[in-house]
Parts: structure tokens; sequence; C-alpha cells
């Protein structure tokens, strides 16, 4: 009977003890980083990153950074992204893993023409994440996914692979996922801005050789599932004041020899009713801390200059969407969510620069910035 019990208590154990039968080793897999997704001559070509973990595991001491860390990537052509996918897949020396992909990389033939394609995929695709990181380009996509780090670390220490840590605190292009671009793609007012991404050769280099850095150069803009245009970095200007995402902004008056550090700005827009269509006043308020003030000019006065210019840049970019019919503040989208039974969707969807009341800019420059001693 002892024995019967004791059998049975193993038995039991066994069943109960958990394992990894049917798992693959890691080294037994090709972990992709991100995708990129181009169309040419009615063909979708994939792209697949793939870095090499180990790379990523070996961050401690010096000899993890003599050489360059290496990236794989497969490109594979189709009919559908599934197809070019595939066959991607037949020729691998590794087996495929997407479960970790971090970042989409789109073309501009891409968002023009096949952008449903592209979130049907995704979407019924259980393995990739919908708070991926989502870019275009215009540059070779291979060129991109081969573009640089610093130190010879591996390409996920990139703003294709961490976009909100390189940007969050001096940028003021926001870095957009994938679950942000499904909720307002079918969304009847407003626009989506998808970031885009250029190799930038210019500004660093290491070892006497440029390095071939990513970064945003401005970007591609959606309204009503329909493609816009690219806007430049320049013509974006006012996003920064309006979205209320960026902490800190550094802004000159070069004239006037005067630097100041803007904090956390905030914007309030407000939507008039009793109009035949939405007019809306912007009210933009933010604390500076002064930097630089060559000529000594009067604070009252800097904080004058400041406002001025701050509409300035407000305006510039509300006369850049007025070029593409585009409301790239979303300050329409106001109207449709707390003012839907006033005015339907068709007027809401009229606006332009016109459809600003009034922009009111207040800032206040607390104190100047002491020499460090």
């Amino acid at each position: 009977m002892r024995k019967l019990i004791a059998v049975m208590v193993i038995g039991c154990q066994l069943l109960l003890t958990t394992g990894c039968w049917g798992m693959k080793e890691i080294q037994a897999q090709t972990y992709g980083s991100a995708l990129g997704i181009d169309y040419k001559e009615g063909e979708f070509i994939l792209y697949f990153q793939a870095l090499n973990f180990a790379d990523i595991a070996k961050q401690e001491g010096a000899a993890a950074l003599q050489n360059k860390s290496t990236v794989v990537i497969g490109e594979g052509k189709g009919k559908s992204i599934e197809e070019a996918f595939t066959e991607l897949e037949q020729h691998a020396a590794l087996p495929l893993y997407i479960g970790h992909i971090n970042s989409f990389i789109l073309s501009e033939r891409v968002i023009k023409n096949k952008m449903k394609d592209f979130i049907e995929y995704v979407g019924k695709e259980p393995l990739l994440r919908y708070n991926s990181w989502l870019f275009v380009t215009n540059e070779d996509i291979k060129k991109v996914f081969n573009s640089d780090s610093f130190f010879n670390l591996p390409n996920i220490f990139t703003t294709i692979q961490r976009p909100e840590t390189v940007i969050n605190e001096n940028y003021f292009i926001s870095p957009l996922k994938f679950s942000e671009l499904v909720s307002k793609f079918y969304q009847p007012v407003g626009s989506i801005l998808i970031p885009s991404l250029v190799i930038n050769e210019h500004h660093f280099s290491e070892g006497g050789k440029g390095k071939k850095i990513p970064t945003l150069n401005g970007g591609y803009v959606l309204s009503k599932q329909q493609y816009k245009g690219f806007v430049s970095k320049q013509d974006l200007i006012g996003l920064k004041w309006v979205e209320n995402k960026a902490t800190v902004m550094f802004f000159s008056l070069n004239e006037q020899k005067v630097s100041v550090e803007i904090m956390d700005p905030k914007t309030n827009i407000m939507v008039l009713e009793q109009q035949k269509k939405p007019l809306y006043d912007l009210e933009v308020r933010a604390i500076g801390i002064l930097k630089q003030n060559l000529d000594n000019l009067d604070m009252e006065k800097i904080e004058k200059k400041v406002e001025i210019k701050v509409k300035e840049d407000i305006l510039k970019t509300l006369k850049t969407g007025d070029k593409i019919n585009t409301d790239l503040f979303n300050i329409s989208e106001k109207a449709y969510r707390y003012h839907v039974n006033k005015w339907d969707n068709k007027i809401i969807n009229s606006f332009d620069k016109t459809s600003i009341n009034n922009i009111k800019v207040n800032i206040h420059i607390e104190q100047s910035e002491n020499y460090k001693r």
C-alpha cells in the first residue's frame, strides 16, 4: 500500500513539474527587431532586421565596444506582405521570430497607397505588438537598418528602437505607436503625423569617420485615410507649443542675444459655440528661465518678444496645414468629441487658419540662472 501511495505521489509530482518541452533554444531562432515595408511595381518588399542578442548582452567591459555590432537584414518580395514574409522564411538559415519586433519603417509609397494593407497585416498577426513604433522614410530601408549608434553599441540604442529616450526632452515631433495610428486612422476629423526618418552623416564622427545616425526631419501626414504629404521639421515648429508633450524647450531671440528655456508649456483650446462653424481660442501658458541676456534687456520686454515669437511659430504651422488642407494641430477634435450635436463632421472638417478666433500667449520668466561657481 505504501509503495502504491509513493508511486502515485511521484507520478503527480512528475505531472506537475514544469518543463520546456517543445520550446526552442534562444540561439535556434532569428529574433527580429524591426520590419521595413516598401511597395514597388505591384509587389511588397519586406525587410527584416535582426540583431545579435550576444552583442546586446555583453555590455560590460571595454571589450564589448571594440567591434561594430552585427545586424542581419533579410529581404523578401510578394503580392502581399504575408507572401513577402513567407518567401523570406523559406530562405532563412534559422527560423524567423517576429515577437520582438519593436519598430515598423514604411516607405512613402506604402502610406500613399497601401496603408490599409499594412494595418490589416499587423492587426491579424498575433505576434506583432500594437505598442511598436512607426516611422516613414524616403531613404533605402536597408541603409536605415544598417545605421550606427555611438561607441559600436547595437542598433537597438538608436531613435529607431528607443525614440522616447532620444527625443523626449529636446524635440517637438512626437514618436508614434501603431496603436495611435489605428485609433486615429478611421477617425473622420483631424490628422496623423508619422515621423520621418533620415540618415544624418554630418553631426557626429567616430575615429575620424562620420557616423550614420538615424534622425527625424519632419513628418508624413494622413487625414481621413488619405495621404496629405510631407511636412518639414521647420514648418512643424508650432507643434511644440500646442501638443503639451514636451517638458523643456530651448529657444533663442538671436538678434537680441537672448536665450530662454521654456518649461512645460500648456495649451488650452476653447470652442466658441455661437457660430455657424466652430471657432477656437488658443491660450498658451508657460514658465521661462533666462539663460542668456547679453544686452541686459528688460524682463518684461523679453517676455513680450518671446510671446510674439511663440505666436508666430503657431501661425506658421497653421499656414502649412492650410497648404495641404489639414488640421496639423488636431484642434478640430475638440469640437468633434465635445460638441458633436452642434455641427456635423463636414462643417467641423472645414477647419483652416481662419477657424482660429484668437491666440493668447502668456510666458512668465521667473528667474535668471546664476553662473556656476
